[in-house]
């Protein structure tokens, strides 16, 4: 498996590895009404905005880590490829990117998400109950995860 920068003609694979994973995500959350495809996300130029690293095996992107600054805004793998591994080597690959400490958040119930994270030191700092929008007025729960 090969780690590199995001190249615009990545998009289409992009959106596919992050759509399957939003919605695994989501469903595990029993918030699958609140699925917005990526290509028509309200946030959708922000996440161009991030640093965006691919982690290509085969000639396929298997998954993706976004980041800010002191931040990893964005990481799905495909879920035909988790628990072989991306996930680690793309946390692996960021955290030397990134200045402390780094800032994530995750879903509170997201317990693959968060043993992929306190193995690399992430610590649960703060724990919100809100509500997702006007237009989908259900309420979640998120962490805020840190590494110093």
């Amino acid at each position: 498996m090969k780690i590199r920068k995001y190249q615009s003609n990545d998009f289409k694979q992009i959106c596919k590895v992050m759509n399957q994973g939003r919605m695994q995500e989501l469903k595990n959350e029993n918030l699958e009404s609140v699925f917005v495809a990526l290509e028509d996300a309200s946030y959708l130029k922000y996440f161009l905005s991030c640093n965006i690293y691919v982690a290509v095996k085969n000639n396929k992107i298997v998954g993706f880590v976004g980041c800010g600054r002191h931040r990893i805004e964005f990481l799905y793998v495909d879920p035909a490829f988790q628990r072989q591994g991306v996930g680690t080597e793309l946390m692996s690959f960021v955290l030397n990117e990134l200045p402390r400490p780094i800032k994530l958040a995750v879903f509170t119930n997201n317990q693959a998400a968060k043993k992929l994270y306190k193995k690399f030191g992430f610590k649960v700092i703060d724990t919100v109950v809100e509500k997702w929008s006007d237009e989908f007025p259900v309420n979640f729960s998120e962490d805020t995860m840190e590494l110093k």
